[in-house]
């Protein structure tokens, strides 16, 4: 009886330990590309609703003028305020990430 050992050389020609890319493209590449498409289709889904539900609910739709302008807890036409209300948050929240992503690379847990 003949017992058969896998050395380096042979073991590598048939497991190679997931070296082998499919497509040509490393696996980061591949992930985005993932990334990309996912987001475009789901991006497009929602475009699709919205334009459903638009055409089916014409009679209904609220007015594109008047949307701006209501401030939740102030009465009265202020559509400036709404939009500066809405450009801070914008603001503040992309500077939250900015520190958020500035602290992960110094590998600050706390911060």
């Amino acid at each position: 009886m003949e017992a058969t050992i896998a050395t380096e050389n042979t073991a590598k020609g048939t497991w190679d330990g997931g070296n082998r890319k499919p497509l040509d493209a490393s696996y980061g590449k591949m992930m985005m590309w993932f990334f990309i498409v996912s987001d475009a289709l789901t991006f497009s889904g929602f475009l699709a609703a919205y334009g459903l539900m638009r055409f089916k609910f014409l009679d209904s739709w609220p007015i594109a003028d008047e949307v701006f302008t209501h401030v939740p807890f102030i009465h009265g036409h202020y559509p400036m305020y709404y939009v500066a209300f809405m450009t801070f948050i914008l603001i503040f929240s992309s500077v939250t990430m900015v520190l958020a992503v500035d602290a992960g690379h110094q590998l600050k847990k706390e911060k």
